[in-house]
């Protein structure tokens, strides 16, 4: 007769020694990988400490991860292996511990088991534990509190008590795809964390991340890309800290005596508790201040600014309204030639609401208003172009930064997908998904426009001044342009970001790169942080702005010479850029470095730090700019473009543009890798060349040949989405963090899913870029106007 209670309590018995043996087996070779000190009798440990990887590293991990080199192929199929024997010997280990019985039975332990039939090995391996535990506990590096709960939950765990399988319950086990490297077992946070314990002094669950590592570890700062990484999700008592978390662990797989090949690192234990840094009493001291002067400034412009001439142009229209009415009822109509009144109406309107308002306002009320919310956000939701201005600008901008949003949710996502080694090689075998594994050009864009604005204001205002303009407040207008929206943006992230999630996959240190923002800030400050202490970097996606200011500091060297002779400035301007291709081709060739990210395999670090990250390698687009925007600034009456030339210039430029994103095909499938000499070609001019089409597309537009996509590229609502990519920029990489954070279980990874992730996160990337340009950007941008001297109009 069927008894449904019974198959309960078997299936319940099975998947604990299941849990407890797989546990066991992953833990079981923290020797050689951790020290202890003795100091008067007492023990203490110290292990391998798992971090988050950074910026670069995780660039480095999706390049790996897509990488299809046999050499890559052929460690994988070793580490499977290697797998593949783990497994092995815990199913060996469940069939021997399946042949324990349990002495310490209760009413609701089954007392008979099909594979059950001796006692005291179950006897054998709880004292043992037991054993171990008094044995940490007379070494003095657990807590006697600890040692006490540890062992309570585990003799209720043998006995089947119910609150005890419910911390079982809570924590992580293996599922499909073991073969496949899906080695990372979460368990259910909120269930772990809402468990209490029976007894007179009872305890709570602590969610616990357990990290071992296949291969060996910097016994200091485990590097998370040196090895395979496996986690596992446990429920143990909150009384215990993370060191005692990984001794007992360490103690108890000694007992067990299986032989592995993993390496244990420290615990890690995942609260909802966060402690207060400075950087968090600084961020909340600036976002009051800033709502303080964001609301007072914007009461002022409203109450005795906006008020007023709101009143003053509702009384123009009644006005208005009334005449009418007296001309279509067939009175006297005025003369319609236009009388002087009627010319200086608007005039006259305009003065009476200044004179509603004070005539002149000093600094304090200046600095005020330029907080205020209302013109902030006028300002930056107006959409009006002025005549003769670069339009098309605005659509590049918008989507080339969600080109770079795409690339990073790709490849920063990674680390909480569960079908990861499955997924990615169906990814990568789609030509179409090159534009997302070869996204890195989309910095180039910018790089580019970044050349051609600095070019096309700075020639234009030589034509007017001479090349004698005061270039000390040309880089200032640059270094405050920039800086304070990023000091406060790295401030607010270090102090906020921490409070911002928790979960099962939330990392304990956020940003992960907080240690180094704390040591380093200054190099973000100095923009020399992708030259200095570039392996410790802070805010690591902004080795961009770093490359871009020093790149505009040396812009006059290429933009002067144009004023006095073309052929001067085009010198200039080849000079640097022989120096770049030379430069870049041979430090390619000599590092043997891939045509990407994704096909330097393990060189990936050293593609980063010493290619893809420093500006001799990276100035090529930012020159190709620069010639770009002196041709706007003083030949754009000359440029006359014919059908036949238009036609060959777009054919052109889409081909290049085209082979430059997708003509990595055969290296990304590693089906026709490149040579080192044609990657390093790529290196050397493929960056330059995406810029060149880039700018056609300007010069079309400006020159009327740019048709439809000049009319799509120019669309209003890209002139707002443009003015906040700066923004979008700072704090794009932050909302992937908390969003791959805040998930309580791995992602599934799909096209669609995907798609739906990165679409989300854009939405709010400049949803809050948008409040955030009002509180940060744009008042910087009126206070600049107000203290520093204004250029006289000639």
């Amino acid at each position: 007769m069927f008894n449904s209670r019974k198959v309960e309590k078997l299936l319940t018995t099975i998947l604990l020694e299941v849990i407890i043996i797989f546990l066991a087996q992953a833990v079981c070779t923290a020797h050689g990988y951790y020290s202890i000190h003795r100091e008067f009798g007492k023990e203490s440990w110290s292990f391998p400490k798992p971090r988050s990887p950074t910026y670069p590293e995780r660039l480095a991990l999706a390049g790996r991860v897509m990488n299809q080199d046999p050499k890559i192929s052929q460690e994988r199929a070793t580490l499977e292996r290697a797998a593949a024997e783990e497994l092995t010997q815990l199913l060996r280990g469940i069939e021997r511990f399946h042949s324990l019985s349990s002495k310490h039975s209760s009413s609701s332990f089954p007392n008979s088991l099909p594979f059950t039939d001796n006692a005291s090995e179950d006897d054998m391996m709880l004292d043992n534990l037991m054993a171990s535990l008094s044995g940490l506990a007379e070494n003095g590096v657990v807590s006697s509190r600890c040692i006490n709960d540890t062992g309570y939950l585990l003799i209720s765990m043998f006995q089947r008590q119910g609150w005890a399988l419910k911390f079982l319950d809570a924590t992580g086990k293996p599922g499909p795809g073991l073969s496949q490297f899906r080695f990372n077992f979460v368990g259910d946070y909120e269930l772990c964390r809402s468990q209490v314990s029976n007894g007179s002094e009872t305890f709570k669950g602590n969610y616990v991340t357990w990290t071992v590592a296949l291969g060996p570890v910097d016994p200091v700062n485990a590097n998370p890309l040196a090895s395979l990484m496996a986690r596992w999700g446990v429920c143990m008592p909150d009384t215990c800290n993370e060191k005692e978390n990984t001794l007992f662990v360490k103690e108890a797989v000694q007992n067990l005596g299986l032989n592995g090949t993993l390496q244990v690192l420290q615990a890690e234990i995942h609260t909802p508790h966060r402690e207060a840094s400075a950087a968090t009493i600084v961020a909340i001291v600036i976002l009051c201040l800033l709502g303080m002067l964001m609301v007072v400034g914007t009461a002022y412009d409203v109450l005795f600014l906006q008020w007023p001439l709101w009143k003053v142009q509702g009384m123009s229209e009644e006005r208005e309204k009334h005449a009418n009415n007296f001309i279509s009822n067939g009175e006297n109509e005025p003369s319609m030639t236009g009388s002087p009144a009627d010319d200086d109406e608007p005039l006259i309107l305009q003065k009476n609401t200044q004179e509603s308002c004070p005539t002149s306002t000093g600094k304090l009320v200046k600095v005020l208003l330029a907080f205020s919310v209302y013109t902030n956000g006028s300002k930056v939701l107006n959409t009006t172009q002025q005549p003769g201005s670069v339009s098309c600008i605005h659509g590049i901008r918008f989507f080339s930064m969600s080109w770079v949003i795409l690339g990073h949710t790709f490849g920063f996502i990674l680390t909480v997908v569960d079908n990861l080694s499955s997924e990615v090689p169906s990814l990568l075998s789609r030509w179409s998904f090159d534009a997302i594994s070869n996204a890195f050009v989309s910095v180039d864009t910018f790089f580019t426009l970044s050349g051609l604005l600095v070019s096309y204001l700075t020639v234009t205002e030589m034509k007017r001044r001479g090349w004698r303009l005061n270039w000390g407040l040309f880089y200032f207008h640059r270094f405050w342009r920039l800086t304070p929206p990023y000091m406060l943006a790295i401030v607010l992230v270090l102090g906020l970001q921490q409070y911002c999630g928790q979960g099962p996959l939330w990392e304990s240190v956020q940003p992960n790169d907080k240690v180094y923002c704390e040591k380093y800030w200054w190099t973000n400050l100095l923009y020399i942080n992708n030259l200095v202490y570039e392996d410790k970097p802070c805010f690591g996606h902004s080795w961009y702005l770093a490359n871009d200011m020093q790149f505009f500091v040396v812009s006059p060297l290429m933009i002067i010479p144009f004023y006095f002779n073309t052929f001067l400035g085009a010198s200039s301007c080849a000079i640097f850029f022989l120096v770049h291709v030379i430069t870049t081709g041979v430090l390619s060739a000599q590092h043997k470095w891939g045509a990407s990210m994704v096909t330097a395999g393990n060189n990936a670090m050293s593609y980063f730090r010493d290619y893809y990250e420093v500006p001799w390698c990276r100035i090529g687009p930012y020159i190709v700019g620069i010639v770009t925007g002196y041709l706007l600034a003083a030949k754009r009456d000359k440029i006359k473009l014919t059908w036949p030339t238009a036609t060959f210039g777009w054919l052109m430029a889409t081909a290049v543009a085209l082979s430059t994103v997708y003509g990595l095909r055969g290296d990304i499938s590693r089906d026709h890798p490149s040579s080192v000499e044609v990657a390093a070609l790529y290196n050397a001019l493929a960056r330059s060349a995406w810029a060149a089409s880039v700018c056609w597309v300007i010069v079309a537009c400006v020159s009327g040949w740019g048709g439809f996509v000049n009319s799509f590229l120019s669309w209003s609502p890209f002139v707002v989405l443009g003015r906040l990519t700066y923004m979008a920029y700072l704090i794009h990489i932050s909302f992937i963090a908390i969003y791959a954070g805040n998930q309580q279980t791995l992602i599934y990874a799909t096209s669609f899913n995907l798609a739906m992730i990165f679409i989300s996160i854009m939405v709010c990337t400049y949803g809050i870029s948008f409040v955030l340009m009002l509180a940060l950007e744009s008042p910087m941008i009126g206070l600049e106007k107000i203290f520093l001297p204004q250029r006289r109009k000639d």
